[in-house]
């Protein structure tokens, strides 16, 4: 049994920071037979060329398919790399005498490591992304459904984390939908850009693959399912920092969503709480406790997400053709960030399927502020007598007053002598309806509803 080193691959936590469904895709087996893939690929379409024997090709995809990537294998590559020190040599070690004698002297011709692992990397991206657009749909629909039911649920809006105007919880989930929305639209736009495979030698000149490169190159990426590029792009990283930072944007909205959960599902405000699971222990100590830990564990991932977003800013900057400074550590953080931003998609989705709503205790909160969450709505409407900066400093002082006195805005207005001359009874209890005092949040929910183009 070999011992688990990352958190990832841990028997015991490792699901709290991967989605099972993507593991897979990162397993070193699936990566070194993904390698070889790409590899036999090659060597057929340079057969096809001429570069190669047409022998060599059969022999190097004979050996393809009948590779078993087992625990003896993997140690056998790894002693090679510890001999070699050469990131793709202990492999091509490895497969050389299983690809017959012919075979074994051609594997791997005129490409270099990023060739293979650059292409190969990619056509994992894009199995991933296919995997993301199907958990941000599912999201999607679940803060539609939210946002329609709690279309009119008033409840506080919330700044320096104080009361300051009402708004419904219908918009703070529309809110959290409408930047989702923009994450799908950009992990959209990147697809293309993403899906371009890597086959340009020792410095990028295809110098090795002889007159016909260029469609070469074409055919191979056409085989893999990826597109040609317009140059090699061993020195310019630009592809895999946008993937990591579309991944960043994607799970700081759930660090978002998650510790705006956190913070109102405290008891003295307990307007949002996470769903009960039965068994879930909040504290060894203290058994009353029901801790937001979806939540919580959100902003862990969206941090080491983030971390790694900006260690892939760091490998933007390479030294002349390559430098493996840079690129090697990509090797580490794509597939820490892309297995974090999984699991973050599926605790999201969770949270916010189970997710439960306190009208009631909305309301109490509401009540709570003794209407000081309505002084805005009187400002405005003295405004249009008194003028906008006399409009403030007179409610200013009116709700200071209030506050020492312990009344309610209401009857603060009503025994001033000077707003109750401006305003009548019907105009004051206007003021103080509540879902006058929530401007356009509904038809706001409606139109981010309007802009989606869901299944």
């Amino acid at each position: 049994m070999i011992d688990s080193v990352h958190i990832s691959d841990s028997t015991i936590y490792g699901s709290s920071w991967a989605d099972p469904e993507l593991r897979p895709l990162f397993a070193e087996q699936n990566t070194v037979k993904g390698w070889f893939e790409v590899m036999t690929v090659i060597a057929e379409v340079q057969a096809e060329f001429g570069l190669i024997p047409q022998q060599a090709a059969i022999e190097i995809k004979t050996a393809y398919e009948n590779l078993q990537i087992d625990e003896a294998f993997l140690i056998e590559v790894g002693e090679g790399f510890a001999k070699t020190n050469h990131s793709l040599m202990g492999l091509i070690n490895a497969v050389q005498h299983r690809c017959g004698t012919t075979g074994g002297e051609w594997l791997c011709y005129g490409a270099t490591v990023q060739d293979i692992t650059d292409t190969h990397t990619v056509r994992t991206l894009l199995k991933v992304y296919g995997h993301f657009v199907g958990q941000i749909t599912a999201i999607q629909q679940i803060l539609v459904d939210l946002a329609r039911l709690h279309r009119h649920t008033v409840m506080c809006g919330r700044t320096h984390g104080q009361p300051g105007l009402l708004i419904t919880f219908g918009f703070k989930a529309a809110t959290w939908l409408d930047e989702l929305e923009r994450h799908r639209q950009r992990l959209s736009e990147l697809k293309s850009r993403l899906g371009v495979g890597q086959l340009g030698g020792g410095v990028g000149s295809l110098s090795s693959l002889g007159s016909q490169a260029l469609a070469l190159q074409k055919e191979v990426m056409r085989r893999l399912g990826l597109n040609a590029p317009a140059i090699s792009w061993t020195s310019t990283r630009d592809r895999y920092a946008e993937w990591l930072n579309v991944m960043s944007m994607m799970t700081s909205l759930g660090d978002r969503i998650g510790q705006e959960i956190a913070c109102l599902q405290r008891p003295e405000i307990a307007e949002l709480s996470e769903g009960f699971v039965s068994g879930a222990v909040g504290s060894i100590t203290m058994p009353q406790k029901r801790n937001p830990e979806i939540s919580e564990h959100l902003g862990t991932l969206s941090r080491v997400v983030r971390h790694h977003a900006a260690h892939m800013a760091e490998n933007l900057v390479h030294s002349h053709e390559r430098d493996g400074r840079s690129w090697k550590g990509e090797w580490l953080i794509i597939p820490d960030a892309t297995l974090a931003t999984g699991k973050s998609l599926v605790l999201l989705k969770q949270l916010l399927k189970d997710l439960q709503v306190n009208r009631q205790r909305m309301h109490a909160n509401i009540m709570a502020t003794n209407g000081f969450v309505h002084a805005e709505a009187v400002m405005l409407i003295l405004a249009k007598t008194l003028g906008k900066q006399s409009a403030h400093q007179l409610v200013y002082e009116v709700t200071l007053q209030a506050q020492i006195e312990g009344l309610h805005l209401k009857q603060a207005l009503i025994d001033h002598q000077q707003i109750s001359a401006i305003l009548n009874q019907a105009g004051i209890d206007k003021l103080f309806d509540l879902e006058y005092s929530t401007g356009v949040c509904a038809d706001m929910v409606d139109q981010v509803i309007a802009q989606l183009h869901l299944p």
